[in-house]
Parts: structure tokens; C-alpha cells; sequence
């Protein structure tokens, strides 16, 4: 679980805690709430490029590593695509609400990164060796063809 601080003047902070108290609130609920409705409005036109884990791949994620074996799923590389990393956040919200909110953060974010790693310095390795093979083949081949 990590905390994030921000500075925000007296006078910003005055309402964005009376919006809150208004919509029955936490500050912190409704910034969770706010970023998760904000990521995807900001990115509607706008793209970004961020390796996703090895755990959010999907199945069109999957066929396109096979198809292009040295390419790796990212988020926001889409006009107007979808955001569920951030539209998640709003999970927080309710999760929060049932005290389940530092149960939900049991992921091990660390092992994540290192075998999605591992993952992607593999598919790394098997493209250069079928390369390789391929280039042997060819020059064996070659040394074939001059042979006769």
C-alpha cells in the first residue's frame, strides 16, 4: 500500500473537503473517485505507453506476443480506449467503506514485475535463437547452392 501527499493551498483545500462532505465523502474518496474518471477523460485524445503486468494480460494481449514476438502490452497506446487500471482506483472507494481496503493490497507487486520480466526476457532469448537458427539455415543453404 503506498500513500501519496500533495500540496494543495488552504483555499482549495476548503472545497474540495466541502465537495467531499457534500457527496458524503472522504477527501480521499473522492480524489480515488476523481482519478478514476480523470485518467480515461484526460487520455481520451491524449496516448501513453506503460508495460502492463504479466497478470493483466489479456487474450488478445497473448496473440499479439505470438504474432510479434518482440512486442510487449502496454496501456494507452489507443485513442478512446479503456483505462482499467485507473478505473479501478473507484474499487477503493467501497473497499474502503468495509475495512477491506489493506486486505486488497496482499498483491506482490514486486514478483509481478520481476516474472513479467523474466517473461519477456525469455520470448527475448527464444526470438534471437529462432533468428539465428534461421540465419544458419540460410547459410548452410548458400554453402549448398555454391557447392553444386
Amino acid at each position: 500500500m503506498k500513500t501519496i501527499s500533495f500540496r494543495l493551498t488552504d483555499k482549495q483545500h476548503h472545497y474540495l473537503a466541502a465537495v467531499a462532505k457534500d457527496q458524503m465523502r472522504s477527501v480521499e474518496q473522492l480524489l480515488w473517485m476523481a482519478l478514476s474518471e480523470g485518467i480515461p477523460y484526460m487520455f481520451t485524445e491524449e496516448t501513453y505507453c506503460v508495460d502492463k503486468l504479466q497478470c493483466d494480460y489479456t487474450d488478445e494481449d497473448r496473440e499479439s506476443m505470438a504474432k510479434y514476438p518482440l512486442a510487449t502490452p502496454c496501456y494507452g497506446t489507443q485513442y478512446y480506449g479503456d483505462h482499467p487500471w485507473a478505473e479501478e482506483i473507484r474499487g477503493n472507494v467501497l473497499a474502503d467503506i468495509e475495512h477491506e481496503l489493506e486486505q486488497a493490497d496482499s498483491f506482490d507487486l514486486q514478483a509481478e514485475i520481476t516474472r513479467t520480466n523474466e517473461l519477456h526476457a525469455q520470448r527475448k532469448q527464444d526470438y534471437e535463437a529462432k533468428e539465428a537458427a534461421k540465419k544458419e539455415e540460410e547459410a548452410a543453404k548458400k554453402e549448398q547452392e555454391a557447392a553444386q
